[in-house]
């Protein structure tokens, strides 16, 4: 059986698009499945490897195996054996082994492994054989390894590390594990488990969601959100200071943050105390801290340390560790950020700015959307450029219609001039000493309160450990009353830094705060961090760890960032309560009078949060009152991008003033009285419940004949007896209804959690009013689909052409039992006929699972014949009980298990991607090359303006189409080519050589990669153009180019077909994809002079850079992809296909004597223009006469 919402193990994916087994790796080595016994299955397929050879001494020549995205567990002195890894998440309470079974294998006779040199890509290659090499026995021990558990705040993880291969030195024979299952088997129970907090925090919630794939689909629904929590670290020397401070945390605190902060000289004046009680905090407090921000330096008269690294060589600082609170790895369980300050002077300033970029920021024009990026090429590189309209293009995305781009002429002008336009964001990347621009120029800005985030992400800005920074600059220009430079800024410690990896962290950043919707400027920093494990997935020469600690926040972890003119919000609400009202009601708009959901409503009184809560899709929320001392209540409305309400209420003494008692409100459900139920003292859906309420005047006069009468917003609640005669109560006086009480019944079908929504309103005949709440929520069933059985399929899956029985299993989450379930399927998808759709279960008690195979009736499935693998149906279960109960739930169903020979996808848009592998498709590419090139006799015209030499020259050009082009359903009438193999729809100055993961950061949205990798022009390479008119495409030819790195030969083209003639059924254009030359071939090199590596990039994404398919990266494909080579071709569409006849050769759909003869002509003539996959008749792998003699018994019907 799969499961639905899988529990014990998640997937940490960074493959987007297509269908099948869940991928747990950026590597679809790695798929993960349950087995019947409940444990985990890991299925690894070997990925494509090749050898590398080494000379070694005496004349031997060593080969090295050659795994993409490898980690090492060799030693030096071992044989170098790569691994994969991937990430899941385990159970933290239980222990676990590793059960291997091998599928497949190959030997690899007569072979010197090359010895492991050192971990140290820039020392000197000494390739000494250890005491392995003299050993009987093989290596490694073990083919897979689970790591200890790692953690990241809620999420546990453990890393499986897979060693494809085992050698025999002494046979000198390598065994290559083409196919491996490994079962995740539970051994015990662990008692001593590492800390998770029993709260989910909203902080990380956009982390999870943007780093695990199905996140979304975990079991959290029923586990409360913290209080948003906040600790500040302040030197111990604060002082008088402190009221400074204040001002901040109360801000905060208004907000709806818990905030604390520490100062004693015993724990803040050394980085193990103070981690230790930033530990002690996350483990020990009812709501832990998710911000951590230090309100000092890190030397100097008000310091609080940071922490050095020993292992990169520059020793640089860097305050992550502070961050990693639980297990030993970089994963953060709290977001990091610091104020820096030298005086009295710098904290006013500071703490004006980020209160007032937050709290009141400046309206009198549109700076929000405003932003500067800055790239100097002229030492690191065209890749600071390319960065820079990367990032560019995700403003753009997001509504920034003001983007200034600076990459020459006079850097510290054009800075200095453009931050004191007043901007949103400020980008700068290029190299050490920031092109010219310092200290003195930040404080020669003028924007005052329109304050940027600052992003300086280059060599030594961020060394703040021994003088003053450039990020600690940013954050301390101007004056409280006229501030300059930014509200927060970001830079990297040390002179060590690297080009590539300062890109993916600041590519990431941008891409966490917009795309992935991170708004805490401390959460997108920790977004862009973890991007370096997604881009390099190996940690080479352990630069993720390095530049991890190095790159370091400025500013005030918590910040919440702009990123659009602010929408004023109107909410309604009462001015004044009565002493003693319970509740305050709120309802939110915008300017355009549509409700605002999920703003953020808090009261609070006094320096004391009193209460929160996040308004619902109808914009209203109640809040709990729940204190009766007469005076000012302050409200505060927040919500990312609207500008924060910042009001207030009055609670009043009117003389009388009675209303609910809440510490007196009693429930009968024991079947005395007027009741009937359990007896278990809580509402349960079917229940009749007898209610007591008291009530006490709060007021300073007497009350006289105070009625109750009880009403309900709930339609599932039938009030039964309503009213109830308090009579007088005296000043102080508590009275309950307990001799009469209130009675009202349950309707079944109401869902567990619901909240009933009683009202109390009191009256006496002399016109006193009011209205008290009593919030009860009801404790009932809660059912819904949780996993599929597909009868005599072990994983799962419908066949296509095959009726199934289905058992489905219901999982049910609340705390009464469902007995007696009939359930019934309903699907709207023309790939399966559901020929018995009623399943019954007899019963699914609280917390537990049930089977419609156990002692219920089944479901009846068939799929149809020609589906293509891996389609997903969606089956609708409505279930009902006895009772009255009924809910409903989405089931996903898949058709078949994509293979190799299938297309991949679709995607969430419909793209599929067919290759010409793919022969059983009628849509499946045949190879037909058309030459563009005029020097081979082509007639398509060279563009000339890409002249793009290697080593930062690379190229882009926009170019008309003759036809309008759809694509992700966006029309666009012209493309920008790339001399790095690669288009983008619509204009562009990106040039990215350095390919990524599909869709995601690093290249242009609405991009397809033809061949993205670093290439150049030299040599005789070109890119051309051509419409050709008559047959109604536009090609585009990269010819004759040339990889950066070894000066390999790539030829290839893409030819667009006009959507007119060519439709689809979403009216989206179609792509052909064709390489003449296909050696991708660029591993990279991570020593000082980088090679960004990873070979290429082919696949499409759209333009929100959110949706797409990766049909490989780093020479890892799709389960469904073909590897390409010479000679081969894939189409991109969002047409589904019919599958071909075995020898329909001409694709006609029938198998005769025409599709004969063009075989004979193939092995005869040796046809150029013919897809030998559809020759290959007896499917050997080579066509030859014995294909003639298969295909001719088809045709006469002797083939059985």
């Amino acid at each position: 059986m799969y499961r639905i919402l899988p529990v014990i193990v998640l997937i940490i994916n960074f493959l987007f698009g297509g269908t099948g087994d869940d991928i747990i790796s950026k590597d679809s080595a790695f798929k993960y499945s349950i087995k019947e016994n409940g444990n985990g299955l890991i299925r690894y397929s070997m990925p494509d490897y090749s050898f590398e050879s080494t000379d070694g001494a005496n004349g031997k020549i060593y080969k090295k195996p050659i795994l993409l995205d490898a980690s090492h567990i060799a030693e030096p002195g071992q044989p170098d054996l790569p691994s994969n890894s991937s990430f899941i998440a385990i159970d933290p309470s239980k222990s676990y082994s590793l059960l291997v079974s091998v599928i497949s294998s190959q030997i690899t006779e007569n072979v010197e492994i090359t010895p492991k040199a050192s971990w140290d890509n820039d020392a000197e290659e000494s390739l000494n054989e250890n005491v392995e090499y003299n050993s009987e026995e093989f290596y490694p021990n073990n083919i897979a390894i689970l790591s200890e558990p790692m953690t990241m705040r809620e999420m546990t993880i453990a890393n499986l590390t897979v060693t494809p291969f085992r050698y025999y030195p002494e046979e000198k024979r390598l065994e290559e594990f083409t196919e491996i299952e490994v079962e995740l088997v539970e051994t015990g129970v662990v008692e001593n488990t590492v800390f998770r907090p029993a709260k989910r925090s909203r902080a990380f919630e956009p982390l999870y969601r943007s780093m695990i794939a199905n996140y979304s689909s975990l079991e959290r629904d029923n586990i409360p959100y913290q209080r948003p929590s906040i600790l500040y670290i302040l030197p111990s020397n604060i002082g008088n200071l402190l009221g400074t401070v204040d001002v901040l945390m109360d801000w905060k605190r208004r907000m709806g943050y818990e905030v604390n902060y520490i100062s004693s000289s015993s724990i803040v004046n050394n980085t193990n105390d103070l981690e230790n009680y930033i530990e002690t905090a996350y483990q020990a407090w009812e709501n832990p801290p998710e911000y951590v921000t230090i309100i000092a330096d890190a030397e100097g008269s008000y310091d609080v340390p940071t922490h050095f690294e020993n292992w990169s060589g520059y020793n640089g600082e860097g305050d992550h560790p502070y961050s990693t609170l639980a297990g030993n790895d970089l994963l953060p369980e709290v977001f990091l950020g610091r104020l820096s300050f030298d005086s009295q002077s710098h904290l006013q300033t500071i703490i004006s700015k980020t209160l007032n970029y937050e709290s009141n920021p400046y309206m009198g024009e549109n700076w929000f959307q405003r932003a500067c990026l800055v790239g100097d090429p002229s030492t690191s590189g065209v890749s600071c450029v390319i960065t820079n309209n990367n990032i560019k293009e995700v403003l753009e995305l997001h509504g920034y219609n003001d983007i200034r781009t600076v990459y020459s002429g006079s850097f510290p002008n054009q800075m200095t001039s453009n931050l004191s336009d007043g901007l949103g964001f400020f980008n700068y990347r290029g190299y050490y000493g920031v092109s010219g621009f310092n200290s003195s120029d930040v404080n020669s800005t003028n924007n005052g309160f329109m304050l940027p985030v600052a992003t300086v992400i280059t060599c030594g800005t961020g060394s703040f450990g021994s003088e003053e920074s450039l990020i600690e600059a940013f954050l301390r220009a101007g004056t409280a009353s006229n501030p300059k430079g930014s509200v927060a800024c970001i830079g990297t410690a040390t002179l060590g830094t690297h080009t590539m990896f300062n890109n993916m962290v600041d590519m990431g950043f941008y891409h966490g705060a917009l795309v992935e919707d991170i708004n805490s400027v401390g959460g997108a920093l920790m977004a862009g961090k973890l991007w370096l494990s997604r881009a390099y997935p190996s940690n080479p020469n352990n630069y993720v760890a390095t530049f991890t600690h190095w790159n370091n926040l400025m500013g005030d972890a918590s910040l919440q960032m702009w990123t659009a003119y602010p929408e004023m919000l109107n909410v309604v609400h009462s001015y004044s309560l009565m002493k003693g009202t319970n509740f305050i009601d709120f309802s939110l708009t915008n300017s355009g009078g549509n409700p605002v959901e999920d703003a953020w409503v808090t009261i609070y009184k006094e320096g004391v949060v009193l209460e929160s809560g996040y308004s619902d899709l109808n914009g209203f929320v109640r809040i709990d009152v729940p204190i009766t001392d007469v005076g000012e209540i302050l409200v505060t409305v927040t919500k990312k991008n609207h500008y924060p309400y910042q009001s207030s209420f009055q609670i009043y003494d009117p003389g009388v003033s009675v209303n609910v008692y809440n510490d007196y409100v009693t429930i009968n459900d024991n079947g005395t009285g007027s009741s009937s139920g359990n007896g278990d003292g809580i509402l349960n859906s079917g229940e009749t419940i007898e209610l007591a309420i008291g009530v006490s005047n709060y007021g300073s006069e007497n009350a006289t004949n105070i009625t109750g009468t009880l009403s309900t917003e709930n339609s599932n609640i039938t009030i039964i007896n309503d009213s109830f005669t308090y009579g007088d109560l005296a000043t102080g006086d508590i009275v309950n209804n307990a001799s009469s009480p209130f009675t009202f019944s349950i309707n079944n079908n109401v869902q567990h959690g619901a909240d009933i929504n009683l009202l109390l309103t009191l009256t006496n005949d002399s016109g006193y009013n009011s209205v008290g709440y009593v919030g009860l929520n009801i404790a009932g069933k809660n059912l819904y689909a949780y996993g599929v059985d597909v009868v005599g399929n072990n994983q799962d899956v419908l066949v296509s052409g095959q009726t199934s029985t289905v058992h489905i299993e219901l999982h049910n989450s609340g705390a009464t039992s469902a007995i007696n379930i009939v359930g019934q399927i309903t699907s709207a998808s023309p790939a399966i006929e559901i020929l018995d759709n009623i399943g019954t279960w007899s019963a699914v008690y609280p917390g537990g699972f049930n089977s419609s195979a156990g002692d219920g009736n089944s479901f009846t499935i068939s799929a149809l014949e020609d589906i293509i693998p891996g389609t997903i149906a969606h089956l609708i279960l409505s279930v009902n009980t006895d009772d009255g109960y009924t809910n409903s739930s989405v089931v996903p169903i898949q058709i078949g298990i994509p293979t190799v020979t299938d297309p991949m996808g679709p995607d969430e848009h419909g793209y599929y991607i067919y290759d010409s592998g793919d022969i059983d498709y009628l849509l499946s590419p045949v190879y037909d090359w058309v030459e563009i090139d005029d020097r081979y006799g082509g007639s398509g015209s060279h563009l000339s303006s890409l002249t793009d030499g290697g080593d930062n020259g690379d190229d882009v050009e926009t170019v008309d189409l003759p036809f309008d082009f759809r694509f992700y359903g966006q029309v666009y009438n012209e493309i920008s080519i790339c001399s790095n193999g690669w288009i983008a729809f619509g204009d562009t100055d990106l040039s990215s050589f350095r390919n990524y993961p599909l869709p995601g950061a690093g290249g242009p949205g609405k991009m397809v990669a033809v061949f993205w990798d670093d290439l150049k022009l030299t040599n005789s390479g070109r890119v051309y153009t051509w419409y050709d008119s008559s047959n109604k495409v536009f090609i585009v030819q990269w010819s004759r180019v040339r990889t950066f790195q070894n000066n390999t030969t790539e030829t290839f083209q893409i030819v667009l077909r006009d959507p007119m003639y060519y439709l689809t059924p979403t009216n989206d254009g179609e792509m052909l994809l064709q390489y003449m030359d296909f050696n991708n071939n660029t591993t990279g090199s991570y020593s000082w002079s980088q090679i960004h590596g990873l070979y290429c990039t082919v696949g499409i994404e759209d333009h929100t850079m959110t949706r797409g398919l990766q049909y490989t990266f780093n020479n890892t494909y799709a389960d469904a992809a073909m590897q390409l080579g010479d000679e081969t071709a894939i189409l991109i569409t969002t047409r589904g296909s019919e599958m071909r006849l075995d020898g329909d050769l001409n694709t006609d759909g029938l198998v005769d004597v025409n599709d004969l003869l063009i075989l004979i002509d193939h092995i005869v003539v040796d046809q150029t223009q013919f897809n030998p996959f559809l020759a290959d008749i007896n499917s050997d792998g080579m066509v030859n006469i014995l294909d003639m003699v298969k295909l001719i018994q088809v045709v006469m019907g002797y083939d059985s």
